[in-house]
């Protein structure tokens, strides 16, 4: 029996026990774990943990999907809800088709050998756009961002596979190019990016790495030891951290939305002052040199080397040199 499964066997398997148990009118737990060949312990969490929490709007009792273990007896109910064939409105046919050609774009939906003509998704999108008619010109093209071909699908397959990484990465906010061993704990796209969420053993701790940044990706073999924490991969600054107050002008209000902010007040003149940390000063660094003149640097606690943004720009055309 396999000790470990992986989220995708998960969930594989859990889709097909569940129109199974239904149709048995209920099996034994032990006959669940031999018959799929899934582990008892991670087959009891997804019952209770992911199936009993499985409905359609509005969440109310009567919408779920009902489980019930009982002296190791599974019994699982449909709500009435599905017992009637799936009908779907332009709209959400239009929604689903978009959602789907999305994944495609983003190599999620390849066959095994890279040919999207191979892929079972896109015939299931193919028919359903002829079934939409009309209704399928709703549908918007969604670009999830590049990502080299080379690099996002090793770390896909580490992900699913729960192993270590080592990874060859250029660091913008320090303009170096490191090695370092990491585990993946999710990989998203934010702003026409990809990125990987990682326990770093490098930095002890959770980072995120941009895809189009790492140079090289080996698989090492080894099983991940980490697991993702509430913070969903965010930035979250640590309390010795320096603490930077800008004064922004109202064009680069995109600073607030772009970057994480402690604070954001407003001057008599309608420029921005905003409180953020810092975890590196070449980030820094490079800011302001994107800010220019709408950009300057009120305080910063505790401070960084003087002449921070000139010592920046003096690099900047020393390379030009």
């Amino acid at each position: 029996m396999n000790p470990r499964l992986t989220a995708s066997e998960r969930m594989i398997r859990l889709l097909a026990v569940i129109p199974w148990v239904v149709e048995q009118q209920g099996a034994p737990l032990d006959e669940i774990v031999a018959r799929f060949d899934y582990p008892r312990s991670q087959l009891v969490e997804d019952l209770t943990g992911v199936v009993f929490f499985v409905g359609v709007h509005p969440f109310t009792p009567d919408s779920m999907i009902e489980v019930d273990i009982s002296d190791d007896e599974v019994q699982i109910r449909y709500a009435d809800w599905f017992s009637r064939p799936l009908r779907l409105t332009p709209g959400e046919g239009a929604r689903l088709l978009t959602a789907g050609h999305s994944l495609i774009g983003g190599d999620f939906a390849t066959g095994d050998e890279g040919d999207e003509a191979a892929s079972p998704l896109l015939r299931a999108l193919t028919k359903l756009g002829m079934a939409l008619g009309e209704a399928a010109d709703q549908a918007v093209e969604v670009r999830l961002g590049h990502a080299p071909t080379e690099t996002l699908p090793p770390l896909r397959s580490a992900l699913n596979r729960g192993e270590k990484i080592d990874i060859e990465y250029y660091t913008y906010g320090r303009d170096e190019l490191t090695r370092r061993i990491v585990e993946p704990l999710r990989i998203f796209s934010d702003n026409g990016n990809w990125y990987l969420h990682a326990w770093c053993h490098r930095a002890t701790d959770e980072r995120i790495f941009r895809v189009d940044r790492i140079r090289s990706v080996r698989l090492t073999g080894e099983s991940v030891e980490h697991q993702a924490s509430d913070s969903g991969g965010s930035f979250t600054p640590h309390g010795d951290d320096p603490r930077v107050r800008l004064r922004l002008h109202p064009d680069a209000a995109w600073v607030t939305e772009q970057y994480p902010t402690e604070s954001v007040e407003t001057d008599s003149q309608g420029r921005f002052v905003v409180t953020m940390a810092v975890s590196a000063a070449g980030w820094l660094e490079r800011l302001m040199l994107r800010l220019g003149p709408k950009g300057e640097i009120v305080s910063v606690d505790p401070p960084l080397s003087a002449g921070l943004v000139s010592n920046a720009a003096n690099r900047v055309l020393e390379r030009y040199r």
